[in-house]
């Protein structure tokens, strides 16, 4: 899909594309969404379930829900009102978790983009690994950092520094919504102005796991729209044949400056 976020008052215009696949897994437990409040703003969040017994699905839309929800009654853009919507999902998915027993462990990675199209800035959030990158003039320009055990071993020296998509037990997380977080979600903690031609890409480890961030800018060379782009990338992870292979979901969005618009 496809979708144009456009409006009198805007400063930047927004392309925006969303993906999602099973890859080889039995059922497929991310979840993405967005939601366009004209010139207030719009938020993007996208989130990767886990949890056994096809909760992780449930987590993933319960995280998602939360956010969109928390934006419409309140699209505040400031960090503190990101974190409020990453503590709106995880008290909506703990809540649910006593529910039953197969619900006890479900949780969500979650990450989540805002933009504010009249001013022409962004702001974004996340909790887990599920990563956003930002791309300028075609290169990565920056990126969110996981929450995951091995990302603070890293830290501590136990590692040399190296990709930790080599290193094992990568996907065990310390921090998520509905998990019991050894870390705290990461929000950024001031806004970045847009300028014509930032890409932005949200996507859960499926994706990112499997492709290095030399082949996304690669891919985004070559495309004239953001689902080209994404085509492109979810289809080489997927040639790879990888046994296995993860859910994979990612959305993008391209801010197009009005000042350069017919």
């Amino acid at each position: 899909m496809i979708a144009h976020i456009a409006g009198d008052q805007h400063r930047f215009r927004l392309k925006v594309a969303a993906q999602s696949s099973q890859g080889q897994r039995s059922s497929n437990e991310d979840c993405l969404g967005m939601i366009d409040l004209g010139p207030r703003g719009c938020c993007f969040a996208l989130a990767d379930g886990a949890g056994g017994h096809g909760n992780g699905a449930l987590a993933a839309r319960l995280t998602v829900d939360a956010v969109l929800e928390g934006f419409h009654d309140n699209p505040l853009f400031a960090p503190a009102g990101l974190a409020s919507l990453i503590s709106r999902a995880e008290h909506t998915v703990s809540t649910e978790q006593p529910v039953s027993v197969s619900r006890q462990h479900m949780c969500a990675t979650v990450v989540l983009l805002c933009i504010e199209p009249t001013a022409g800035r962004a702001l974004w959030a996340h909790w887990g690994d599920s990563r956003l990158y930002c791309f300028r003039a075609g290169a990565v320009h920056r990126m969110t950092e996981d929450h995951s055990v091995v990302q603070q071993l890293l830290h501590a020296g136990v590692y040399p520094k190296q990709d930790l998509r080599q290193l094992p037990n990568r996907n065990v997380l310390a921090g998520a919504i509905g998990a019991q977080s050894q870390v705290p979600p990461t929000v950024l903690g001031q806004a970045m102005s847009l300028e014509d031609g930032d890409a932005f890409l949200l996507c859960s480890d499926g994706l990112w796991e499997n492709l290095q961030e030399a082949d996304m800018e690669a891919a985004l060379r070559v495309a004239d729209r953001p689902d080209v782009w994404l085509e492109q990338m979810v289809a080489t992870v997927l040639a790879a044949g990888k046994p296995n292979q993860d859910n994979l979901s990612a959305l993008a969005l391209w801010a197009s400056s009005n000042d350069n618009l017919a």
